[in-house]
C-alpha cells in the first residue's frame, strides 16, 4: 500500500493555480498575516484563557519548535486527539508549521478506532490531554500506543496551558508552509471496513473555506461558538474554525454543545454564529424560552451532519431570532448551503446550492450508473457524483474496501440519493435536496456508523451466531441503532442479555456512539445433542 498522499490530477491542478481558483495562502500563513495586521484582535478563547492573533501566532511558532524538539519531524503524521480548546488550535497550527501532518481524530474515539487510524495513515505520534479529568481520552491513547508496540510516540498536552514552548522563537517570522503541501488529514465517513483518510492540501482546503465564507457572509466581526467536536470537517471548514481564522474573527471553544454549557459563553462573549447538528435544535430552542437574553446576539446557526427538518428550522428562526443556514457536505469535497437570506416562512423546501461554479455534478442511477434523465420540470433523482476544485481525487493508501467510491475519471460517488433541480422561475440557481442514502451507513445524530464494524465485533462473542445493525427512526437522532442478534445458550443454559452484550462491545474499545441504542435478541436453543435448533423467541430490550 502506498503511503504517498493522493495528488490532484496535474492538468486540473495547473488550471486551478493559473486561474486563481487555488491561491498561495496557507493555514498558518493566514494566522501570521492577521498577527501582523491586527495583533490585538481576539482570536481564540476557552474556559482557561484567551489569545489575540499576535498571541496565537506566537504560540503556534512556539508549539512548532517544541514539537520539533520532542521528535516530531516534517512529513510525519500525528493523531490530534484533543478536546475542544485553545490548546487544540495551538497544536493544530504548531504541527502544520513544523511540517507535520495532523490527523483529525475526534475526541469520542477509543483505542479501537485510534489504532485503526494510526495504521491507516502511518502515524508516528499521538497527542492526548495531560489532565486526569480527561481519563477516557488518556486511557484510549495509552492503550493505542501499547497495542502498536512502540510505533507511536505519545505526547501529553496540558489543555489548560497548551503545548510546551521552546525558547528563542521569532514570533514575527512568516509561515514556512507551501500552498501545495499536505495540510491535514480528515477521516472520510465510514462506508467499508477500512479507514478512509482524506488528505487536504492548503490550496484546496482554503479554496473550500473561502467559498464557504462567501456563501455564509462571514466577516471579521463574527464571534463563533464551537461546541460540537472541533476535529469534524464540518466544524473545521463549513465555514467553521478555518473560516473564522480566514476572516480574522474570534473562535470561542465550549467543552460540549449543551445549552447549560453554551449559554454562559454566548452571553459572556457575544457569540454571533455557531454550527450545530439537528438533534441539538430542540434543546437549544427550549433553553431559549428560559433565558432569551443569552442568545440575543446570535445571528446565524448552521445546521449540518444530518437531514434538517424544515418545520423545526422555521421554529428555531422564530424562537431564537436567528437565520438557520442548512449545510450539506463531506470530508472528501462538495459543500452546499441554503441561501442565507432564504425566507423559511414562505419557502418550505431544501435549497442546497453548491458553493462553486466549478463544482461538477452528475446524478446517476445507483444500480446501473447510468445518468438520470431530468423530468419535464428539470428535476433528476439518483446518486450524487461530484468532482471539482476542492473535491479530492482519492483516499490515502487506496484502501481495498474503498474500491468504487472514486472512479477512474475522478468522480466521487457520494452514496447519497438526491434530487437535483435545475434553475427555474422560482429560484435561479441549481440546487440539491438530500432524499436518502444508498451506502452501507447509519447516520445517528450526525455520527456516521458503518454497521459491519459493530456486527463483526458482536460475532466475536461466543454466544452470538448472527448479528445485524439496523437504523430505526428516532425523533431526536433521526436514526437510532438497533442490534438484531441471534444467540445460543452457554454451558449452563443461560442466554446473554442486553447488558452483557453492551459490556462486550464496550470492552472491545468501540467509541460510545457505536454502541447500539437497543437490542433485539433472538434466542436459539440447542437440541439434545448440542446442535442448534430453530429460533423460538424474540426479546426486545433497550
Amino acid at each position: 500500500m502506498t503511503r504517498d498522499p493522493m495528488p490532484p490530477p496535474a492538468a486540473k491542478a495547473d488550471e486551478y493555480r493559473t486561474d486563481g481558483t487555488w491561491g498561495e495562502q496557507t493555514i498558518t500563513g493566514l494566522v501570521a498575516d492577521h498577527a501582523l495586521l491586527h495583533p490585538g484582535r481576539p482570536a481564540a478563547t476557552d474556559q482557561h484563557r484567551s489569545l489575540d492573533y499576535g498571541g496565537l501566532w506566537r504560540r503556534a511558532r512556539e508549539a512548532a519548535a517544541g514539537f520539533t524538539i520532542d521528535g516530531v519531524a516534517a512529513g510525519e503524521r500525528v493523531l490530534l486527539h484533543l478536546p475542544n480548546s485553545v490548546a487544540w488550535l495551538e497544536c493544530l497550527l504548531g504541527l502544520i508549521e513544523a511540517g507535520a501532518v495532523p490527523v483529525m481524530s475526534t475526541e469520542s474515539l477509543r483505542a479501537s478506532e485510534l489504532i485503526e487510524q494510526a495504521r491507516a495513515v502511518g502515524a508516528s505520534h499521538l497527542l492526548t490531554p495531560a489532565e486526569v479529568t480527561f481519563s477516557a481520552m488518556r486511557e484510549a491513547a495509552v492503550e493505542t500506543v501499547r497495542n502498536l508496540d512502540g510505533a507511536l510516540q505519545l505526547h501529553e498536552i496540558p489543555i489548560a496551558t497548551g503545548p510546551r514552548s521552546a525558547p528563542g522563537v521569532d514570533a514575527q517570522a512568516t509561515s514556512s508552509c507551501r500552498a501545495e503541501d499536505p495540510a491535514l488529514i480528515q477521516i472520510g465517513g465510514p462506508r467499508c471496513p477500512d479507514v478512509l483518510p482524506v488528505v487536504r492540501r492548503h490550496e484546496d482546503y482554503l479554496c473550500s473555506v473561502e467559498l464557504s465564507n462567501a456563501a455564509c457572509a462571514l466577516t471579521a466581526d463574527a464571534v463563533m461558538l464551537i461546541g460540537i467536536p472541533a476535529s469534524h470537517n464540518y466544524t473545521m471548514a463549513s465555514p467553521g474554525i478555518m473560516g473564522a481564522l480566514l476572516a480574522g474573527a474570534h473562535v470561542v471553544f465550549a467543552p460540549d454543545p449543551t445549552p447549560s454549557t453554551c449559554w454562559p459563553l454566548l452571553a459572556a462573549h457575544g457569540c454571533t454564529h455557531t454550527p450545530l447538528v439537528p438533534s441539538l435544535l430542540v434543546p437549544w430552542l427550549e433553553a431559549a424560552g428560559d433565558d432569551p437574553a443569552a442568545v440575543a446576539g446570535l445571528r446565524v446557526i448552521w445546521v449540518g451532519g444530518a437531514p434538517l427538518d424544515l418545520t423545526l428550522a422555521a421554529r428555531v428562526e422564530a424562537g431564537l431570532g436567528v437565520r438557520v443556514q442548512e449545510v450539506y457536505g463531506m470530508a472528501e469535497g462538495l459543500v452546499a448551503y441554503s441561501p442565507l437570506d432564504m425566507d423559511r416562512t414562505s419557502v418550505a423546501e431544501h435549497r442546497l446550492v453548491p458553493m462553486s461554479e466549478r463544482d461538477e455534478i452528475r446524478i446517476v442511477d445507483p444500480s446501473s450508473g447510468v445518468d438520470a434523465v431530468p423530468d419535464g420540470e428539470g428535476r433528476s433523482r439518483g446518486e450524487l457524483l461530484c468532482r471539482g476544485p476542492y473535491t479530492v481525487a482519492g483516499f490515502l493508501g487506496a484502501p481495498e474496501g474503498a474500491c468504487g467510491i472514486f472512479d477512474a475519471d475522478g468522480w466521487y460517488h457520494s452514496g447519497d440519493i438526491v434530487e437535483h433541480q435545475m434553475p427555474d422561475a422560482g429560484f435561479g440557481k441549481p440546487r440539491l435536496a438530500v432524499l436518502g442514502s444508498c451506502k452501507p451507513q447509519i447516520n445517528r445524530g450526525a455520527e456516521k456508523i458503518f454497521p459491519g464494524r459493530v456486527e463483526s465485533v458482536l460475532l466475536r462473542h461466543p454466544q452470538v451466531v448472527e448479528a445485524k445493525l439496523i437504523g430505526v427512526d428516532d425523533e431526536v437522532l433521526g436514526h437510532a441503532t438497533r442490534a438484531v442478534v441471534t444467540v445460543v445458550p452457554d454451558e449452563t443454559g443461560r442466554y446473554p442479555k442486553t447488558l452483557k452484550l453492551r459490556r462486550f462491545l464496550h470492552e472491545a474499545k468501540l467509541a460510545a456512539y457505536y454502541l447500539p441504542d437497543s437490542f433485539e435478541i433472538h434466542k436459539r436453543p440447542a437440541d439434545g445433542e448440542g446442535a442448534l435448533g430453530a429460533t423460538r423467541r424474540i426479546d426486545k430490550e433497550v
